[in-house]
């Protein structure tokens, strides 16, 4: 039998045979960002620590949050990602709009600093999917020069990881390997464009850092994995006997994380069944 969630209180990772680090997000439970942490302690071995920040909200968490999270982490062998905010663009036409961005993001990296973050995943978007040859030239220049800005300013290369966002992933390859970057695959993105995640691991192996892992049916993500298809998952685990760095499940809920656990134990342990049904 696999483990069964504790009331509110996932179930343990499971061990053998992987290698990778399995992470969870800083939202599983209906809280903010200092009691997630609280209670995830223990039982995650990644926090991907989701933040934003506009004229109206802010969640980024004060230094004393900060030195506290640091201080729950010791002894737990726990890391921690850092999700830069998705509402500010480092690849803007505008570069009033681009530099700002650059700004945010060193603060945010100079505030995490106590966590030594394992990944700051960056979002490449603020292009069309029919932009011209000349515009996609004049995106990179742009994505480009605001990565060379968060390198110049102490973010180590590998540091910072890409996602996969259509259609500015394939734009942003280029820029990827230039400045030697890291990738973040986010498997539900690939299954939303009928694309196989698999296949993209083989590809980008090398470079991922974190993978954003979460189901995807009838069109929307961010579904535990038991929702999703239990064949190109298998596919996709089985490709992941040589990582060793961070699977992040990206949910947002307890229901959904615990139940995504239980369903990496099934097919873990015996790829053969299929995952329970939701």
């Amino acid at each position: 039998m696999h483990p069964q969630p504790d009331n509110d209180r996932l179930p343990p990772p499971p061990s053998a045979p992987r290698a990778w680090r399995l992470g969870t997000t800083s939202y599983v439970y209906p809280d903010d960002l200092l009691p997630n942490v609280e209670r995830l302690v223990g039982r995650t071995q990644d926090i991907e620590v989701i933040l934003f920040e506009s004229e109206d909200v802010s969640n980024l968490p004060a230094p004393a949050t900060i030195a506290r999270m640091a201080a729950l982490a010791e002894g737990h062998d726990l890391t921690w990602t850092i999700h830069l905010p998705s509402d500010r663009s480092l690849a803007a036409a505008d570069t009033p709009t681009r530099l700002s961005a650059v700004r945010q993001a060193l603060r945010i990296a100079a505030l995490t600093r106590p966590l030594q973050p394992h990944a700051f995943i960056v979002h490449p978007d603020a292009i069309e999917a029919d932009a011209s040859p000349a515009r996609v030239a004049a995106w990179q220049r742009d994505f480009a020069d605001s990565l060379a800005r968060l390198l110049d300013g102490g973010i180590a290369p590998r540091l910072l990881a890409v996602e996969n966002l259509r259609p500015s992933f394939a734009w942003s390859m280029p820029v990827i390997e230039r400045l030697d970057l890291s990738v973040c695959l986010d498997t539900g993105h690939l299954w939303l464009a009928r694309e196989d995640a698999a296949a993209h691991f083989r590809l980008h192996a090398p470079r991922i850092r974190v993978i954003h892992l979460h189901g995807e049916r009838d069109g929307r993500d961010h579904l535990s994995l038991a929702a999703t298809d239990p064949v190109r998952l298998r596919a996709f685990l089985a490709e992941l006997r040589a990582y060793t760095q961070v699977v992040s499940l990206e949910v947002f809920s307890f229901d959904d994380t615990a139940s995504s656990i239980l369903t990496l134990h099934e097919l873990l342990r015996n790829p053969a069944i299929q995952p329970p049904t939701p």
